[in-house]
């Protein structure tokens, strides 16, 4: 029996597991208790610190050399995992030598945030070093980079969003504005057509083309 991300189960999944392994004990659990940040939808951490308790003998391989990280961001990341309670522990190594050391700034809010790293990006552009193509900006969720967008659109500085479309290019977005843009200006034709039938009303595409001839000859908007 193989299980990943062990400190993600929950009580029943634990139990069910035990039953399972209890006649052969042929197991393999991977998993990182500074990782379990489920508990909210019903995760244990617990399942995965008493492993060896459960399944006595069982050999535990600690991987805990990072490939990616510098120095500074793995002793930053040490001393903050451990405050955590209840865990296994771990020593975190790498072959990168030294780096930028990390920085913590506190912010009201996400605005607040956006003006923060726009002006650091603004710097940057300054300095020209390094090139805006290696800075990156990591959030938890895709809403969350509506603030930074509209922060980079009003200071001209160019990006892409990866992993998913522009806030301002979602199509509901692009709906929402469509409907807003026809109610402060009802000749445009373009973000008519665009909501006509949204939600769905049974007007088709032949219905629209005849509201395109009868706007042409009356020589008005549809």
């Amino acid at each position: 029996i193989m299980v990943d991300e062990y400190q993600d189960t929950n009580l029943a999944q634990y139990l069910w597991l035990r039953l399972l392994a209890q006649g052969h004990r042929n197991i393999a659990c991977v998993g990182d208790d500074d990782q379990s940040i489920y508990a909210w939808r019903g995760a244990e951490v617990g399942n995965i610190l008493r492993f060896e308790q459960d399944f006595p003998g069982a050999k535990v391989v600690r991987l805990e050399q990072n490939y990616r990280s510098t120095e500074h961001i793995l002793g930053a990341a040490s001393g903050l995992i451990a405050n955590n309670e209840g865990r296994l522990g771990k020593t975190l190594w790498t072959a990168i030598d030294g780096g930028d050391r990390v920085s913590v700034r506190g912010v009201w809010d996400g605005e607040e945030e956006a003006r923060v790293v726009a002006d650091e990006i603004e710097s940057i552009q300054r300095r020209k070093t390094p090139s805006l193509a290696q800075v990156a900006i990591l959030v938890r969720a895709g809403f969350q980079t509506r603030e930074f967008e509209e922060r980079f659109l009003t200071l001209g500085i160019p990006y892409r969003v990866v992993g998913g479309p522009r806030f301002y290019e979602r199509r509901e977005i692009r709906d929402a504005l469509a409907y807003l843009r026809v109610v402060a200006q009802c000749d445009d034709d373009l973000a008519f057509e665009r909501i006509v039938n949204l939600p769905k009303r049974g007007i088709g595409e032949t219905s629209v083309q005849q509201l395109y001839a009868i706007a042409r000859a009356g020589r008005t908007s549809l």
